[in-house]
């Protein structure tokens, strides 16, 4: 009869295993009723894809200076070009101009009319006073036009 027996480190790992669990699901009554507020004062940018399917456009400046413990909570996107469908592929970056590093990506399609939204949740912690800014490519040969916002807290 092969039985296995529960040695100390086996209890040692399950309980650490136990307690992570429980640090990673249970919230407090002050996490829950202390989230951040959304900050309104940052702007929108209005960068442009590639002239070339699947090529990036310029990164454009969406906020100079988001301030001191901050995090992008999400990025609402609208197609701002009334012509075919598009697959997009967004990327946020941090850094002066020209030096900006990508910190997030993430794709979203638009079907064939202007104006379509989408909201991408990220819930990035944002580096102190950095500057943000976003590039974007799509699907399509020709360069269309998006405005990307910041949700910032």
């Amino acid at each position: 009869m092969n039985t296995i027996s529960k040695t100390p480190a086996s209890l040692v790992a399950t309980d650490v295993w136990a307690a992570a669990a429980r640090t990673l699901t249970d919230f407090s009554a002050e996490e829950l009723f202390d989230l951040p507020e959304l900050d309104s004062t940052y702007g929108n940018g209005i960068p442009s894809s590639g002239g070339v399917g699947g090529d990036f456009g310029a990164w454009v400046e969406l906020v100079a200076d988001v301030g001191v413990g901050k995090r992008l909570i999400a990025v609402p996107v609208r197609q701002d070009t009334a012509t075919g469908p598009a697959n997009i592929e967004v990327e946020i970056g941090e850094g002066a101009n020209p030096n900006e590093a990508a910190i997030t990506r993430f794709s979203c399609a638009f079907r064939s009319t202007m104006g379509e939204n989408a909201v991408v949740y990220v819930w990035r912690s944002l580096t102190d006073n950095a500057r943000l800014s976003v590039r974007i490519r799509d699907s399509d040969a020709a360069a269309r036009t998006y405005v990307v916002g910041t949700m910032i807290a």
